[in-house]
């Protein structure tokens, strides 16, 4: 297990410390200094690789409530519903504020 020291960390990802706390890393404090494993930090830039954290997609079956054909000017019943997957998880369906 290898503990780095805040600045270290933030040299490391070429951050300043103080973005270094504020990202979803785990943290220990040891001796009352505020160290992070070097594990932890490798697997977060890993799953910033990824895409960030994982979202959950909601899907929508919609049956269609009558048939028309094409030459009806009847309205069209309404579209199914299209799944948008946003870049920021706070704002996907099921999101923590």
């Amino acid at each position: 297990m290898v503990l780095l020291t805040l600045t270290e960390t933030a040299t490391m990802l070429k951050v300043s410390p103080r973005t270094v706390r504020r990202l979803p890393i785990t943290r220990a404090y040891v001796g009352g200094q505020l160290r992070y494993d070097l594990a932890d930090l490798e697997a977060y830039v890993k799953s910033r690789k990824a895409g960030g954290l994982p979202v959950q997609l909601v899907t929508v079956a919609v049956q269609p409530t009558m048939q028309i054909e094409s030459h009806s000017s009847a309205p069209m019943p309404f579209a199914p519903a299209r799944l948008v997957k946003h870049r920021n998880p706070l704002f996907a369906i099921g999101g923590k504020r």
